[in-house]
């Protein structure tokens, strides 16, 4: 990997980024939009808007329709991931990005785009059922994907869910690595799997809460040791490399033992849970949720619920795996 001195590629006139911020060349390409790399298609270019936790305040969205409506077609898409795409960008790529950047929407470093691939539940830190509140631990892991230049190698595709027990979560879209929080012998301990998704696959096994963050490195740093560039995904090097193997190596990095399991995939909570109005962990609050047809907002849309956000919620919206959004 070496540090590029010209300014990103997909701009159309130099972004100026200061020298904490260096631009890598990636190990694993990848033709993914992202903030930083807007992609063509027939109806203009791609800006892809990633979002931690899939939220986003009043003031951000504010922003990304203000972008979306003045420098491209107006279109705003919510991902599968519960991020955000603005479509039919123009020509003027820079006028579109700095705001989003100055919003709080961009990465923490250039190289660290690609790799804010972290999926929580929708509901992280209000749904009744929680185990705990994912999100501090989703904060450490957010900025360690983007401060630690080796996983700049990671592809693009590569993704990781943290489940608490949320009865509003997505279990079946499978991840690179997952963690779910479970009880065991009356503790919280965090199980983990590779390749897969909590509501299809057992949990290979677990550590205790306080080394999740430590889990997470170890593995996704023994993943870039282990695989090729052309292996993107955890489950091309599991075709090579026995799930034993690489449990057994893990095992060496970490400074607690790991936690064998004998249990069955995750069960998913019954009923749909994005739509509609659900009562809240906190008491007397609500969250409501609804889905935009086909996934997509314009501009008034999203800054109508940004006006919501102010009056009547927290000042937040959340975008969903299911391509909907809540007012918390």
């Amino acid at each position: 990997m070496r540090h590029l001195q010209q300014p990103i590629a997909c701009l159309d006139r130099p972004l100026t980024l200061p020298p904490q911020l260096p631009v890598m060349t990636p190990v694993r390409p990848t033709a993914c939009p992202g903030l930083l790399r807007i992609v063509q298609a027939l109806d203009g270019g791609i800006c892809r808007v990633k979002l931690d936790g899939g939220c986003i305040t009043s003031m951000q969205a504010r922003a990304v329709a203000d972008v979306a409506q003045r420098y491209a077609s107006g279109v705003i898409e919510a991902t599968n991931r519960g991020n955000l795409q603005i479509r039919g960008v123009g020509a003027q790529h820079r006028a579109l990005v700095e705001p989003l950047l100055a919003a709080g929407l961009g990465p923490a470093t250039a190289a660290g785009d690609d790799v804010r691939n972290l999926m929580l539940s929708p509901a992280a830190g209000i749904d009744p059922q929680m185990r705990i509140d994912t999100r501090p631990l989703a904060a450490e892991l957010l900025a360690s994907l983007q401060n630690t230049p080796r996983l700049a190698e990671l592809s693009a595709k590569f993704a990781l869910q943290l489940d608490a027990g949320e009865a509003l979560v997505m279990l079946e879209h499978p991840h690179d690595l997952w963690l779910s929080v479970i009880e065991l012998d009356g503790q919280l301990v965090m199980a983990f799997g590779l390749a897969g998704c909590p509501a299809h696959n057992p949990a290979l096994a677990a550590v205790p809460l306080a080394q999740a963050h430590e889990l997470v490195m170890a593995v996704l740093l023994l993943f870039l040791d282990l695989a090729r560039p052309e292996q993107t995904r955890m489950r091309h090097l599991l075709e090579e490399v026995a799930v034993e193997h690489f449990i057994e190596q893990l095992q060496q990095r970490l400074s607690v033992g790991l936690i064998p399991l004998a249990m069955g995939p995750r069960g998913v909570a019954p009923g749909v849970r994005h739509i509609g109005t659900f009562a809240q962990r906190q008491q007397g609050r609500v969250y409501i949720g609804a889905v935009p047809g086909l996934g997509r907002l314009d501009a008034a849309m999203l800054r109508g619920l940004a006006q919501l956000a102010d009056e009547s919620g927290d000042g937040t919206l959340r975008f969903s795996p299911w391509q909907s959004v809540l007012l918390p």
